[in-house]
């Protein structure tokens, strides 16, 4: 499931999902969102994107979740790749 344009908060709703606090019943798993229980598949995955360069979240989102920052600019890039070209010709002057 892919969440797009997120905000700095996120609704307390998602949170079991964010969680992973899904428990076994009758044979099935199963996730309580809000006041339903609903069935839950281990594959499932949740993808949040947001356009904030620099979001911040409160802490007890950041270990729940894998951030990962897509940022990048051009010169970023070129400036990463003359770095590695550096270190692996000339070590010493790195």
């Amino acid at each position: 499931m892919l969440i797009e344009d997120v905000d700095d908060t996120l609704d307390p709703a998602i949170d079991t999902l964010l969680s992973k606090a899904y428990y076994e019943a009758d044979g099935r798993l199963l996730i309580k969102l809000g006041d339903k229980e609903i069935g839950y598949h281990k594959q499932f995955s949740l993808y949040l994107t947001t356009k904030k360069p620099n979001p911040n979240y409160l802490p007890e989102i950041f270990i729940k979740v894998t951030v990962i920052n897509f940022t990048a600019t051009f010169e970023g890039l070129e400036d990463q790749l003359l770095a590695d070209v550096v270190k692996n010709e000339k070590p010493e002057v790195e």
